[in-house]
């Protein structure tokens, strides 16, 4: 059993050496925080688009990346943004969407990557009112 006098021996050694050691502490804290590895983010999003115009005179591609935003796309954080605001448009439309014929444009574009960390490989085109509907949506990714 221990009495109050083995106690008050016992805490005072004990206190001065726990000052040392959170000293050191704090140290090995401050140069592990300097010497800790810069961790940098990877793009949820990075894509290649390829976009054909018949009128145009070559097909341009870009790499386009988003969180962050980058790649070779001349405007990426608009073709994030669109991109985040609409991303379901990356699917086709369901087979008994109910989509009016009309040509909009001789326009067509490819998509493969990875979208919000998820392999996607999409193919627009401008031939009816629901693949404008998407066309439109990502109207900023196409350049």
């Amino acid at each position: 059993m221990i009495n109050a006098d083995q106690l008050e021996e016992t805490t005072v050694p004990i206190a001065r050496s726990t000052r040392g050691l959170l000293a050191a502490l704090a140290v090995a804290t401050a140069l592990g925080g300097a010497l800790a590895p810069v961790a940098t983010a990877s793009p949820t999003t990075d894509l290649t688009v390829s976009v054909h115009d018949p009128l145009a005179p070559a097909v341009r591609e870009y790499r386009l990346t988003c969180d962050p935003d980058g790649g070779t796309h001349p405007r990426p954080t608009e073709a994030c943004e669109a991109i985040r605001k609409s991303p379901d448009a990356v699917k086709p439309p369901p087979p008994t969407a109910n989509c009016y014929d009309r040509v909009f444009g001789p326009q067509r574009a490819k998509v493969s990557g990875v979208l919000s960390g998820v392999e996607v490989a999409s193919t627009f085109s401008r031939v009816n009112s629901c693949e404008e509907d998407r066309w439109q949506a990502w109207l900023p990714v196409w350049g």
